[in-house]
């Protein structure tokens, strides 16, 4: 009797129940689709992502958003709990995510750290204003919020202006 009932669950479990996506394919998706019309509206100089607006007052109007635009994507997927506004803060909440210090080997759904080749610190550390630079791998290239446009984006010549320093891949 105990094995038909440990073989229905089993069964129950591997079969009947939905395969669930890794952490980075779900990352990947939500930034990938970050722009489509559903997701993204621009209204009257005012940027929303998925309903939070990016370029407030606490992000200077968009120029300091990067960390607030790639933890909305993190806080859809369910990674995180709330929005951050800095790299720092982002580095300190992946701090036991896979470290990926090689840009050759990054993959769709990782989130990279680049710095600042002109701001940025000796030491690397990221601590505020724009410093540092957050975004994350995906299909479509890198998902940013550019320094230039002071909106999200996909790639662009303002990455031109940092380096690489660190990824980190979700767990599984």
């Amino acid at each position: 009797m105990k094995m038909k009932l440990l073989f229905i669950i089993a069964y129950v479990f591997l079969i009947v129940s939905p395969a669930r996506a890794e952490t980075a394919e779900i990352i990947n998706e939500y930034a990938s689709k970050a722009l489509d019309r559903d997701n993204y509206k621009e209204t009257n100089g005012i940027v929303e992502l998925y309903g939070i607006r990016t370029n407030g007052p606490d992000t200077k109007g968009g120029q300091l958003a990067c960390a607030k635009v790639v933890t909305i994507i993190l806080l859809k997927a369910g990674v995180v709990k709330e929005v951050f506004l800095g790299v720092g803060h982002v580095e300190k909440v992946l701090k036991n995510w896979e470290k990926v210090k090689n840009k050759k080997k990054l993959k769709q759904g990782d989130i990279v750290i680049w710095v600042n080749r002109f701001k940025g610190r000796t030491d690397n550390r990221c601590t505020g204003g724009g410093n540092c630079h957050v975004g994350i791998v995906t299909e479509k290239g890198y998902f940013h919020n550019s320094p230039i446009s002071n909106a999200p984006t996909f790639g662009g010549i303002s990455l031109l202006a940092f380096k690489f320093k660190i990824g980190f891949r979700p767990p599984d």
